[in-house]
């Protein structure tokens, strides 16, 4: 059980440094908003993960640390993956209706002009 939540904060971590890394990239090609929700997650996830991190490396009992980590996943991870995963599909929609209207500069749908 220790191995597999090393795992889960060696992956975290990575993810984090990821999704960091490429946060600059980024920047010049999103909106305000977004950049400010990508941000709030980045400082979120960064803050679970160390919170973790610290429960798996102290000396507590393993059913303890167990405990505390599935309480973590439960409080946190899960509402912060599904933030995350809205805000993907905010951006996706987002990303979809630019592609529409570039294409589409009159909102003209059908290539008759009907």
């Amino acid at each position: 059980m220790l191995i597999e939540l090393q795992k889960l904060q060696a992956s975290s971590s990575s993810i984090s440094s990821s999704l960091q890394n490429q946060a600059s990239q980024l920047q010049t090609q999103i909106s305000p908003q977004i950049h400010q929700r990508y941000t709030e997650l980045c400082n979120s996830l960064s803050s679970t993960v160390t919170d973790l991190r610290t429960i798996i490396t102290k000396e507590l009992p393993l059913q303890e640390k167990v405990g505390r980590v599935g309480h973590e996943v439960q409080e946190r991870v899960g509402p912060l993956l599904e933030s995350f995963k809205k805000g993907i599909s905010e951006l996706l929609a987002g990303g979809k209706q630019d592609a529409v209207a570039a294409t589409h500069p009159n909102g003209i749908n059908q290539p008759n002009g009907i």
